[in-house]
């Protein structure tokens, strides 16, 4: 599967519907998409990784420097739909605490306006 990145608005949080590998190959184009979404002013950001079949160390170096860069005051990185091989990555490096780790989408979306929905 050729890596992909697709973009969905949910009023003022951005969505990222992310789709192939995420390796270093394609790790430097999500970097630079995040970067340019920040630059414009969303710190409000949804990675939805349930079409990620692979993450290496290079694709989560491109979702830290994301989270990174981000303004937490205003907005965040918010990642859903990890495949249980993925969460387990998360887990081992303790990305867990890293990451604000959802269940669905709404409630991802949901929770840039509340607290407390993280299910790590």
């Amino acid at each position: 599967m050729d890596f992909e990145i697709k973009q969905r608005n949910a009023n003022d949080v951005v969505i990222l519907d992310i789709s192939g590998n995420l390796d270093s190959r394609s790790a430097p184009l999500l970097k630079v998409r995040l970067e340019s979404l920040i630059s414009f002013g969303h710190n409000k950001i949804v990675l939805n990784l349930s079409d990620v079949d692979f993450i290496d160390s290079t694709g989560v170096g491109s979702l830290i420097y994301g989270q990174k860069i981000v303004n937490p005051v205003v907005g965040g990185i918010h990642i859903i739909g990890l495949s249980q091989q993925n969460l387990n990555i998360f887990s081992v490096l303790n990305l867990t605490e890293v990451f604000s780790i959802m269940a669905t989408e709404d409630v991802a979306v949901g929770s840039f306006h509340q607290d407390g929905s993280t299910i790590h």
